[in-house]
């Protein structure tokens, strides 16, 4: 394999968001659009998203996830804890500022922390 590069993860955890945008599977569906626009990536599939629910983690939560041409956006909540962690994958290069600029802007958290791996 060639050290070339083959893309880029950028996780995003956010602390302290209300809870109703947490639970709100229209307001996420709307966020899984909206960024993927604001970089530059092309959806290629409309986003899906669940409830989870399990004997592990009896709260229900919501994941979500939408496939780009460029890869993909995923999150999973948990809202009794008020908080979301985001991944962006693309296998182009993106403006991380942008994007973490994109998510302080809709979903307000308390605490931001953004951390980028180039894979490959």
């Amino acid at each position: 394999m060639s050290n070339k590069f083959k893309g880029k993860l950028l996780a995003i955890d956010a602390f302290g968001v209300e809870n109703k945008k947490l639970t709100n599977k229209k307001y996420l569906a709307s966020m899984l659009e909206e960024i993927p626009r604001k970089l530059g990536m092309h959806i290629l599939k409309k986003p899906a998203i669940e409830e989870i629910k399990s004997d592990r983690y009896p709260n229900t939560g919501l994941s979500g996830f939408v496939i780009l041409y460029e890869s993909h956006v995923s999150f999973h909540t948990w809202p009794e804890e008020n908080y979301i962690a985001v991944d962006i994958f693309s296998c182009n290069d993106f403006k991380e500022k942008t994007a973490v600029k994109c998510f302080k802007e809709l979903l307000n958290p308390k605490k931001l922390k953004s951390k980028s791996i180039i894979r490959g």
